[in-house]
């Protein structure tokens, strides 16, 4: 099993700003059992940078995807899309330029990825989070015409990032590719995700797969399972952890 999770809103509760979200101690635990199970892999895939998600995250995870997807490390590999390279100071411009032109609204969050930019307004009154939204767009739009940039909604937040076809279900197919050419055979994925940048990577599930839904957003014709939020994914998980741990088995020094 390839059991790949979005991290916020699904291993993490969403939290009022980026850097205070963690992973909650019951689903850090049933981390640790799956972790320790030589039939599972694991993978994050996020859209925070790589070594964000690996310090929150821990040694559980066998892969980590960042940029969703645009940067993935796995055992003995790593992919950085061509994309990011020269990105970086278009993203700062827009940055500074943000900074500076909605200084008004002291609850909006900008978080600078260096190939990427997030605004969150998930603390922003209803009432101003479109005038944000508009003057944001209105410091992009010379990027996002000329092809630049594209931008990518989310939970309460818009994200700009290199305007390339690739995102988290990329990165699972990139992963899934790892894990197969070095097992020599198939696997099954179980991909968890709650957000709409989660939306690719249930479609780039195969029949057999399994995709979990976390939090009420409208993609049922994706998914096989829904769950409520990040406490029902660790009750999941550990069961999981439980139950790969009771279905392994040692027949002459293999394990099934």
């Amino acid at each position: 099993m390839l059991l790949l999770t979005d991290f916020d809103g699904t291993l993490s509760d969403m939290a009022p700003t980026p850097d205070t979200a963690h992973v909650r101690p019951d689903v850090h635990l049933a981390l640790s059992i799956l972790a320790a199970s030589p039939i599972v892999h694991l993978g994050v895939i996020s859209g925070r940078r790589l070594a964000d998600v690996r310090t929150r995250v821990g040694l559980h995870m066998d892969f980590v995807c960042g940029l969703h997807g645009l940067e993935i490390e796995g055992p003995g590999e790593a992919f950085h899309h061509p994309s990011l390279v020269g990105v970086a100071p278009i993203i700062r411009q827009i940055a500074a330029d943000a900074r500076q032109k909605l200084a008004w609204c002291p609850q909006v969050v900008l978080e600078d990825k260096t190939y990427a930019l997030t605004c969150h307004v998930r603390r922003v009154d209803l009432a101003d989070a479109s005038r944000v939204e508009d003057e944001f767009l209105k410091i992009a739009q010379p990027f996002l015409d000329a092809g630049s940039l594209k931008l990518l909604p989310g939970a309460r937040a818009f994200e700009l990032l290199p305007a390339v076809d690739w995102h988290k279900g990329r990165g699972l197919e990139w992963i899934r590719d790892s894990v197969e050419r070095a097992a020599g055979t198939p696997c099954q994925v179980v991909y968890f995700g709650d957000d709409r940048t989660d939306e690719d990577a249930f479609v780039a599930l195969r029949q057999g797969d399994v995709g979990v839904g976390v939090g009420s957003r409208p993609h049922d014709h994706l998914l096989h399972f829904r769950l409520s939020g990040p406490v029902s994914v660790g009750r999941l998980l550990m069961a999981l952890g439980v139950a790969a741990a009771k279905s392994v088995r040692i027949e002459g020094g293999v394990y099934r």
